[in-house]
């Protein structure tokens, strides 16, 4: 007995007495103790991770799917989420019915290797054979079979595959080198029975499902010769530096075809005589023959040089990797006109250059130069607003250009000398203080 309770004589005990009893009790020692040991070592063990370690580490790291067997979350997505952010610019009538690699080539194509970004028609079968016999490489197509609705039981779809199949079956170059994406679905909600024409967007799936580096655009009813995959494979160091490589693109006159049918050139010789003859002649779309941008008389003295006469319509074949740092194109003109010129515009003010190639020419040909389908119809009133959507767009894609090169703190550099040429006045006109410090010809945006 302790001698607070021991006597009966004691006075009654207060709070305070009770409380240092508690104290002086040994079990309550150790707990108190205890407690503030374990505080200063919890306090200082976060203090010391802190300050060595810095931010707590995830307890479980993610897996990553390169260097493990599990299967990426991204893997779960269907086509339909994935091309929705991809061409988030395209109707959903056409990314809903999307289908990558309808037909796969048996053959993988090199890293390095060029593949043919190009478009068919279910009307295109013996052009699809034809490029794929000239190139003997990769080809990437996309195939549009336009239907009343989205079920791929559709009849008519059924009848085009059925007919791919067909060639498939019996053309061994189509089964080696082409891949084909088959997209279907109306290509107008009012009037399904449009043909469809290449577009941005359809470049674009190609682009993005080809297998090797680098992409050629190339034009329809357009025919490389056959030692152009070998030249352009020569002069890959410049496409590394995601510079651009043009293809010139040479036509039969009128006068060639009205007096007598002529072979395709294989050789520059036989392509110069022709072009003196003034049955063939370089073209640029906008331009008279020999007179565009592309420059006949600097190809003729058979060196790599630089287009230093860039305009903004200027639409050549050519060449650029296919990721990387270069632009995806823009997916909002349904003609391919203004599609193909926004596209390289994109891609030049980013900082790209553009070097023509002269060892290697390309050749169109039209088998019916008075089909609607190569030249279709449009109204002034159609022609005007696609033309002030060209216009829209070029602004827009000056300032865009713009301030991505200035973020990136290359805006003095040799990069931004395209944007600056072609976009001064844009610039500089489009409100002040969206872009600080750029500087034209002593013009401050402030």
């Amino acid at each position: 007995m302790l001698p607070i309770f021991s006597s009966t004589n004691s006075p009654r005990p207060t709070p305070k007495t009770f409380l240092s009893w508690l104290i002086t009790t040994r079990l309550v020692r150790i707990i108190v103790i205890s407690f503030i040991t374990f505080s200063s070592i919890f306090s200082f063990t976060h203090l010391f991770r802190g300050l060595y370690f810095g931010k707590s580490k995830i307890l479980r790291p993610i897996s990553r799917t390169y260097d493990t067997n599990q299967i990426s979350p991204l893997s779960e997505m269907s086509n339909l989420y994935r091309f929705s952010k991809m061409h988030s610019k395209a109707s959903k009538l056409f990314t809903d019915s999307l289908y990558p690699y309808y037909y796969r080539a048996e053959r993988t194509p090199e890293s390095d290797d060029i593949t043919v970004a190009t478009f068919v028609s279910q009307q295109g079968f013996d052009d699809l054979i034809r490029l794929a016999e000239t190139w003997q490489g990769p080809v990437s197509a996309v195939l549009h079979v336009p239907t009343e609705t989205l079920d791929d039981k559709d009849p008519r779809i059924e009848n085009i595959l059925s007919t791919y199949n067909d060639l498939y079956k019996r053309n061994a170059i189509l089964k080696q080198y082409v891949d084909i994406h088959l997209l279907t679905g109306p290509v107008s909600v009012s009037n399904v029975t449009i043909l469809p024409r290449p577009t941005n967007f359809h470049l674009n799936i190609a682009r993005f499902f080809a297998r090797s580096e680098f992409v050629l655009f190339l034009d329809q009813d357009t025919w490389p010769t056959q030692r152009t995959r070998k030249i352009l494979r020569k002069h890959k160091e410049i496409l590394l530096q995601n510079d651009i490589l043009v293809l010139p693109t040479f036509v039969f006159t009128e006068l060639s075809t009205s007096h007598t049918s002529h072979d395709f050139p294989r050789s520059i010789e036989e392509l110069t005589k022709l072009v003196k003859r003034k049955y063939m002649g370089l073209k640029d779309n906008g331009w008279s023959l020999n007179k565009g941008p592309t420059s006949y008389e600097n190809w003729l003295k058979k060196k790599i040089y630089n287009v230093s006469d860039y305009e903004i319509h200027y639409q050549p074949n050519f060449v650029v990797r296919r990721g990387r740092d270069i632009p995806w194109c823009t997916e909002r003109f349904d003609n391919f006109e203004n599609s193909k010129a926004a596209c390289l515009f994109q891609m030049y003010i980013s900082g790209s250059e553009l070097w023509v190639i002269p060892e290697a020419f390309l050749i169109e040909y039209h088998y019916n130069r008075h089909s609607y389908l190569l030249k279709p119809i449009e109204s002034k009133w159609e022609k005007t607003i696609k033309d002030r959507m060209y216009t829209k767009f070029f602004r827009e894609a000056c300032i865009h250009y713009a301030k991505i090169l200035d973020s990136m703190g290359e805006w003095n550099t040799q990069k931004a000398n395209h944007v600056k040429q072609q976009c001064a006045r844009i610039i500089t006109n489009w409100g002040l203080g969206i872009i600080d410090g750029i500087t034209f010809d002593g013009i401050i945006v402030l």
